[in-house]
């Protein structure tokens, strides 16, 4: 998973108010809940010293969601009396958070576009007509993502329809439009749905490539709720516990250099050393995540160990003490790292982190292990 899109958060130079909020619309009278959330957060950051310009900010777009159904969350991150990122979750927070910080940890919000696939979702299913009558129209409902964002940031969703008695003749031309679709959004993969026989015929013309990248489910998934990803549960089920394929081929790269020792590192104190470096290709990391919520390095340390005097300009990076989370996702991204998030059932690393190194150097990670081992 690329993290460029997080870049432009670092601009300001902070200090940051970072926020993550329920905002789940299933609960009853859901308006009046966000306005009580709404209030504790302003509440919170305000105690905390938070700039009544930049609490105000984040007031304004609290909550302000209300064309999605359903169970959500939001991240807000505000600097200078200024929203610099508002993005809604799949998934709401365990509880509300709020922080005025040097520095935004913003690892929650990259864990959840983990595993980042891209794909093209389709269903084929009746179109409404009087209770017991034959199918005789059938519909076909698609749409591209990128899974799990596009769970409440659905793109376009593409409707084709056509007489059920045409459909073995007709549904050639819909797989051509759902295989133009997938081309032209870079999906790696093709979720079918709906009917059973009418989705079988819609498979078989689609070309080799695609039926090799195809997952079949016995679900509907059409309509979809107001702002919801068309055949939700379908793609939670198909993708559940799955990497997309560059990340696979990353993952596996990674365990052949951690059994040759060369080329990949695991556990803070080493993933810390190559980020100050600006060695870190892709970023590993395990969920849930497990590392020490501190990095216990003094915010006056500096190398005493000649051999590393040529990192102190990474000291930019944020490894001046502080969240461990927050500095590490802010190295990666501000080196051009990649993320791959791994679950401990595909892999187990130290500390739940690793890295593909860019470039293998001497080993030189003694003396910030020492200081991370304090």
């Amino acid at each position: 998973m690329e993290l460029a899109f997080l870049n432009a958060v670092y601009a300001s130079g902070g200090p940051y108010v970072c926020a993550y909020l329920d905002t789940s619309r299933n609960t009853v009278e859901p308006d009046r809940a966000m306005a009580r959330r709404r209030r504790r957060v302003c509440e919170t950051l305000a105690e905390q010293g938070a700039d009544a310009a930049t609490v105000e900010a984040v007031a304004a777009v609290a909550g302000c969601d209300r064309d999605i159904a359903g169970r959500h969350g939001q991240a807000i991150v505000a600097s200078h009396g200024r929203v610099v990122l508002t993005e809604e979750l799949p998934e709401p927070p365990a509880r509300d958070e709020a922080t005025f910080t040097a520095l935004p940890d913003l690892m929650p919000l990259a864990v959840q576009h983990a595993p980042d696939i891209r794909y093209v979702a389709a269903t084929v299913h009746s179109r409404p007509g009087p209770p017991a009558a034959p199918p005789d129209e059938l519909e076909v409902a698609y749409q591209a993502g990128t899974w799990p964002s596009s769970v409440v940031a659905p793109g376009v969703c593409h409707r084709m329809s056509g007489t059920a008695v045409g459909w073995l003749d007709g549904a050639g031309q819909v797989a051509d439009s759902i295989a133009e679709l997938a081309r032209r959004t870079g999906a790696e993969t093709i979720v079918l749905s709906g009917i059973t026989w009418a989705r079988n015929a819609l498979a078989d013309h689609l070309s080799v490539r695609w039926r090799k990248r195809m997952v079949t489910s016995g679900g509907d998934g059409y309509p979809a709720p107001e702002g919801r990803a068309l055949m939700e549960h379908d793609l939670s089920a198909a993708f559940r516990g799955q990497l997309r394929m560059t990340d696979r081929g990353r993952l596996d790269l990674f365990r052949a250099r951690r059994t040759s020792r060369h080329g990949a590192v695991e556990g803070l104190p080493d993933v810390v050393a190559a980020l100050r470096r600006s060695q870190v290709g892709t970023l590993l990391l395990n969920v849930p995540l497990r590392f020490p919520g501190q990095l216990p390095v003094s915010a006056g340390a500096t190398p005493v160990d000649p051999s590393d005097m040529d990192l102190e300009p990474y000291g930019a990076l944020g490894f001046r003490g502080g969240p461990a989370r927050a500095a590490v996702i802010r190295a990666a991204v501000r080196t051009g790292a990649g993320l791959v998030v791994v679950p401990h059932g595909h892999l187990v690393l130290d500390d739940g982190l690793g890295a593909l190194l860019r470039y293998a150097g001497p080993e030189r990670t003694g003396y910030f292990a020492r200081l991370l081992r304090r």
